[in-house]
């Protein structure tokens, strides 16, 4: 901290000594004597004018010097020296109610209503770690601004900060981010990594001018995570022997959809880390992405940087130069992008990807609106997996709950032939009846009378109808199959499947 204020002080005596060389060289042609009256002889005034000249330029120089100087350290420094205060440490076998609670006591206490951007920064991020955050969103409101974390899915309230905090952070946020500072009418996205006590966390900062003021939402990446695996995943012992079998295949598009922050990468991820250790050296694995959210040690990933003309379509033809056999491409959503996957996936590259759709057969629609040849898209497509995340039951305190009218009425025949479950609330998870998440599968995998079908570009629909018929298990039967195992409940089950 000493060294900072050193830097700090020594600049500022730059710049003081560099506005009086300016000064200094204005004001020589009338120092000829101090009250004598300005000399006429052209002699003098050229010499004075020589020495002049030189000074300024060098004055001159040396202001543009040290505003480098200042704009680098600001963007390497803290705004301020001043010290951010440090979060008590938390038991390390504390539930997630007890650590979320705990942290919103201790932010509480660490931040005053003239705390600094970085101290508030600083703060936010140790908490969220600890509470193993996704998302930071900070909301500008008329006193200032609400912080939520996205924890496990759900939006939970942390603070509030007043609205010097907010616009300090603001601040602090478009320094470290390398944003353009004075601009607050237009959205801006940034990204950068800071350190925190349990590591060095990435960090994506998107910016959305409000009614109130800037909104700032961090994803954060990366620390504390490590590669997941297939295992990991909570796939059944038939939907596991699917992705094999996919995975196995030397080429083809395996398409990965659903709504944001459903675990479509960790599945991807997950499926590398399987080609990885199935294939070994034969695995020449390439990625765009956007972003990178976690580092695989053997794999070759290119994130996407639009300012450099780097997309998914450019980078997606750069990473085909390269010799791969298993290319991830981050998402695809638009027709340049999709034709070289699709161009990519025949001519023998095995393609994982993500398509935004409602429903696994909604892949094949999106891309056919892309403008996809019906019969190409029926040729390359292995299958399409379509994902959601319900809450899992707290095995502790979980019981046997009958559903309700309405949830019979849906269910059928199996309201009664099946066993359901409810959270009861234990304190190892805090009251909520929930523990974590758990994923469900929808997997439509192109057997000869699907690819038949999709020659004709039927509807989402007529495709979905003939996909059960050919033993796909639709979203909302693996989720009402994940209640009846007790792994979450009917009404988890009918928020994300419908």
């Amino acid at each position: 901290m000493h060294r900072v204020e050193t830097i700090s002080r020594t600049l500022l005596a730059a710049s003081l000594l560099s506005v009086g060389l300016i000064v200094l060289a204005l004001v020589m042609p009338d120092v000829g004597g101090l009250g004598a009256r300005p000399t006429p002889d052209a002699a003098v005034s050229s010499v004075t004018s020589a020495i002049t000249q030189p000074l300024v330029l060098i004055a001159l120089g040396l202001a543009g010097v040290l505003a480098l100087l200042s704009g680098a350290a600001a963007g390497s420094r803290p705004l301020s020296s001043a010290v951010s205060p440090k979060l008590p440490a938390l038991s390390s076998n504390a539930s997630l109610p007890q650590r979320l609670a705990a942290t919103r006591a201790a932010i509480a206490a660490a931040l005053t209503p003239s705390s600094s951007g970085e101290q508030v920064l600083d703060v936010l991020l140790e908490g969220a770690v600890r509470c193993e955050t996704s998302d930071i969103h900070v909301q500008p409101t008329p006193e200032g601004a609400e912080v939520t974390f996205r924890v496990d899915g759900q939006l939970e309230p942390i603070t509030s900060l007043s609205g010097a905090s907010l616009t300090s952070l603001t601040n602090r946020l478009k320094v470290v981010a390398k944003l353009v500072h004075y601009k607050s009418d237009a959205p801006q996205d940034g990204q950068f990594s800071l350190p925190v006590s349990a590591g060095t966390v990435d960090l994506r900062l998107s910016l959305l001018p409000t009614q109130h003021g800037e909104k700032a939402v961090l994803r954060l990446t990366g620390l504390g995570r490590r590669v997941p695996t297939l295992d990991d995943l909570g796939l059944s012992a038939r939907d596991r022997a699917l992705i094999d079998r996919f995975l196995s295949k030397p080429q083809g598009i395996l398409y990965f959809t659903g709504p944001v922050g459903s675990g479509k990468t960790t599945s991807i991820y997950g499926a590398l880390q399987h080609l990885r250790t199935s294939r070994g050296g034969n695995a020449q694995i390439a990625s765009i992405e956007d972003p990178i959210e976690l580092t695989l040690p053997h794999a070759a990933q290119t994130q996407v940087n639009r300012a450099a003309g780097l997309d998914f379509a450019s980078g997606l033809r750069a990473i085909l130069r390269q010799d791969p056999n298993i290319i991830v491409v981050g998402e695809i959503r638009d027709a340049e992008t999709a034709g070289i996957a699709v161009q990519a996936g025949l001519t023998g590259h095995l393609i994982l990807t993500t398509v935004h759709a409602d429903s696994s057969a909604g892949v094949f629609n999106r891309l056919l609106e892309m403008g996809i040849e019906p019969s190409i898209l029926s040729s390359v497509s292995l299958a399409s997996v379509s994902q959601r995340l319900v809450r899992r039951l707290c095995a502790d305190c979980r019981a046997p709950a009958a559903p309700t009218a309405d949830q019979a009425r849906r269910l059928g025949a199996t309201a009664s032939s099946k066993t359901f479950y409810r959270g009861v609330g234990c304190e190892r998870c805090g009251g909520t009846g929930f523990v974590g998440r758990a994923a469900v599968f929808e997997i439509l995998e192109m057997s000869p009378a699907l690819r038949e079908a999709l020659r004709t570009a039927p509807s989402t629909q007529a495709l979905l109808d003939l996909a059960k018929k050919e033993g796909t298990v639709l979203l909302f039967d693996a989720a009402v199959a994940c209640a009846a195992e007790g792994l979450t409940t009917l009404e988890e089950a009918f928020r994300v499947a419908g």
